[in-house]
Order: structure tokens, then sequence, then C-alpha cells
């Protein structure tokens, strides 16, 4: 059967709003798909930003951390060397006392033994004025000998001051970043002002670090030191040390951070790393200046080809290095030293260590020469003791053998006297009895040669 066209084109108009009705619900399943296509976008750009910050904050803790590990290292090394100074320090003290004790007992030992000799053969013949004589001779060695005794004692007293105060060094390197820490508030409000206030606290931080060390000013450094180059300019570098020998080390702590303190409180990763770079062009221009002011050719001063530029926060210390590896090998090539808080603190101890060093080893010198002169007197006095024994030997064979002449032999004195006493000469005074039996012995033969 067929059908009308009216039927026909009812049954395509249903058609056409079937198709429609499809085609409609598509359109809306396909925005509801580019809706959440494009939700799902910004979610993952969302996640991909804050993936980003993620990273950028665990490549910060990790140059922190391998900064801390650095610091620790640093601090681990220096504390050996110290304990290994320390060792080396008492182990040369032990033999020192050791040999002086042992040189002071010897000559102790052979004093009293020539002395108990010397007294022992002596020591009976010896007169009243021989007696004072020696006296006079051995107070001068009784007071040489005290006064060695004395030196000793300083120079073991000031050793054991000396290790006292190496133990306290050490110790002092573990409080070191509790004071750094403190000193940070400090360098916050001074690198937001003027550039002569920071300078300023640099210098503050530098004078800290010199009292630490144990240096003495006036003697082992000076600050602030006017000297004249070659076309009659004034140079002030801020710290002079002084070194044993008549050597000098020059410090500079002019080094601006107002870069670094502004890298600090930037609020975005680009803008913190264009501060860090600012800070690291001012610290290598500060290095290229310092290197022209050739210090070491000043008049005045005796010093190696370099300097010392001290930073005075190991944080901005850390960063610059950590962002550029080669900034120290290319600072020592112009023969700049890069140097923080901590490194700069080990170097100030091992110079006052050094000057305890050669303060040490001009009392030995001073003791070896004042043993030297000792042992020189004490050979003098022991010739003196010889020469004086030689003498009173010869005094005392003198008067045997004028004794032996007076009471010995055939017409001795005292046979011929006691033969004139019996003969009737008045007298009022006996011989001594120690006589009187050599009288005896002697005077017989003689009288009888006078009675006939």
């Amino acid at each position: 059967m067929y059908l009308s066209n009216t039927t026909l084109l009812i049954l395509a108009g249903l058609a056409l709003t079937g198709l429609a009705l499809t085609c409609f619900y598509s359109v809306l399943a396909l925005r509801r798909a580019r809706r959440q296509l494009l939700l799902c976008s910004a979610r993952a750009e969302q996640q991909q930003s804050a993936l980003t910050m993620l990273e950028q904050t665990a490549t910060r803790l990790r140059n922190e951390r391998t900064g801390l590990q650095n610091e620790n290292r640093d601090l681990a090394a220096r504390r050996a060397a110290l304990q290994t100074a320390l060792a080396a320090a008492e182990k040369q003290a032990d033999t020192g006392r050791t040999l002086l004790e042992a040189t002071r007992k010897q000559l102790e030992s052979d004093f009293q033994i020539l002395a108990d000799r010397i007294f022992t053969e002596k020591g009976q013949i010896l007169s009243q004025k021989h007696q004072t004589a020696l006296a006079a001779l051995l107070n001068p060695v009784r007071e040489q000998l005290g006064e060695f005794k004395k030196k000793v004692e300083d120079v073991y007293d000031r050793e054991s001051r000396d290790r006292i105060s190496l133990v306290k060094e050490i110790e002092h390197l573990k409080t070191l970043n509790q004071q750094i820490g403190k000193d940070a508030v400090n360098l916050t409000n001074a690198l937001k002002s003027q550039n002569k206030v920071q300078g300023l606290w640099g210098e503050m931080i530098l004078e800290r670090l010199l009292e630490d060390s144990g240096l003495q000013r006036g003697h082992e450094f000076d600050t602030q030191v006017g000297l004249k180059d070659k076309n009659g300019r004034t140079r002030l570098p801020d710290v002079i040390i002084h070194l044993p020998k008549g050597r000098d080390i020059i410090i500079d702590a002019k080094v601006s951070l107002a870069a670094f303190e502004q890298a600090s409180r930037a609020e975005t990763p680009e803008e913190q790393q264009h501060y860090l770079q600012d800070h690291l062009d001012s610290l290598k221009k500060h290095i290229h200046s310092l290197a022209g002011k050739e210090y070491h050719l000043l008049p005045g001063v005796n010093c190696p080809d370099f300097v010392l530029l001290f930073m005075p926060t190991e944080g901005a210390f850390q960063t610059a290095v950590s962002r550029e590896p080669e900034l120290l090998t290319e600072a020592m090539r112009k023969k700049i030293i890069l140097a923080s808080p901590s490194t700069l603190l080990a170097i100030l101890r091992t110079i006052n260590h050094m000057w305890r060093q050669e303060e040490q080893n001009r009392n030995s010198l001073a003791i070896a020469k004042q043993a030297g002169n000792l042992y020189d007197k004490f050979i003098g006095f022991v010739e003196a003791l010889e020469e004086v024994g030689g003498r009173l030997n010869q005094t005392v064979e003198a008067w045997q053998l004028a004794r032996k002449r007076l009471t010995s032999g055939k017409g001795n004195l005292i046979s011929r006297a006691e033969a004139l006493r019996k003969l009737g000469v008045q007298n009022t005074k006996r011989l001594p009895s120690s006589v009187a039996v050599e009288e005896d012995e002697a005077v017989c033969p003689e009288h009888s040669n006078l009675n006939s």
C-alpha cells in the first residue's frame, strides 16, 4: 500500500526532528566534555605550577643542605686540625718538660756529688776564712739555680695555660654558629642602611673575631693604619695582622651585602635569582678593585702579595661560592683570598698559636742560654775549688815540712829549746802536748850531745 505524500512528509519531519535532537544532545555532550577538558587542563596547569614551586623549594633546600654539609665538614676538619695541634703541643710540652726536669735533676745530682766529695775531702782543713770564700763562690751558683728553677716553672705554667686556651678555642668553634645567628639580626638592619654603616658593621664583626682569637691589639694586629703609596695617596687597610719574624697579613672588610639582603627578602624566585646575581657581580667588582690597590707594595708593611677579603656572614659566602664554584680560584689568581667568619677565626687562632709557639721558643732559647751560662759558671766554680784544693794541699805540705823541721831530725828546734829549758832557762809556758812526745823522743840524743 502506498503512503500519501502527507504521511511521507510527517515521517520525514519526525526523522529530521529525531536527527536534530540527536545533534542537539551531541552538541551538549560535546560542550560538557570541552568544559571538563578545560577544567582538567586548568587543574593540570595549577598542579604543574605547584610542582614547579615545590621543585624550586626542593632545589633551594638541597643547596642549603649542601652549604650546611660543607660548613659542617669545614668545622670538623678545623676541629680535627686543632685537636692534632693540641696533641702535638702537649707532646712537645711533655718532651720539653721531661728534658728540662732530667737536666735539672742531673745538674743537681752532679753538683751534690761534687760538693759532697769536695766538702768531705777538704772540710776538715778549711779555716773560717776559706769557708767564707767558699760561701761567696757558692751563693751565685745557688742564685743561678733558683732563677733557673723559677724559669722552668714559669714555662710549665705558660704551657699549661696555652693548652687550656687551645681547648677553649675548640669548644668555642661549637658555639660559633649561634653567635653568627645573633649577628644576622644586626646584619639585616645594617644592610638596609647606607654602605658606610654596612662597612662599620663588617669591621665590628672582624674586631670581635680578632678579640675572640686571642690576638692583642697594638702588638699582634693594628686597625685603620694610614699608609702612603708611591703616588702619595693614603691607604687605610681595615686590619694588619702581624706575624712572627716581621711578616704581615692585610684583611679587608668593606664588601657590600645589600644585594644579598634584598635576595633574602625577594617575593619570587626570579627576583631572588636577579639579586643573587647582583650579589655575585658586586663581590667580583670588589675583588677586582681590591686587587688593584697592591697593598703589598706599600712601605711600612712586609706582607705577601695577597689580601684576605672578609665576608661577615656565612650565608653570603656560601651563596656566592655555590653559585659560581670557580670564584675562589678566580679570586686567588688576583691574589685575593675569600674568608668567612669561621674560616677567618681558624686562621686567626692559628696565627695566635704561632705567636705562643714563638714566645715559647724564645723562652726555651733563654733557658738554654741561662743553662749554658750556669754550666759555664759551674765549671768556673769547680776550677776555682780545684785551685783552692791545690792551694790547700800546698799549704798542708808546707806546714808538714815546717813541722817536720821543727820536731823531727837531729838537732831540731824542739830538742834544742827543750835542752835550754833543762839547763835552767827561766820560762812561763810549756810546749803543747802534740809535740811533747816527739820532743821526748828527740831531745834525749841532743841533750846527751850537749852534756858531752
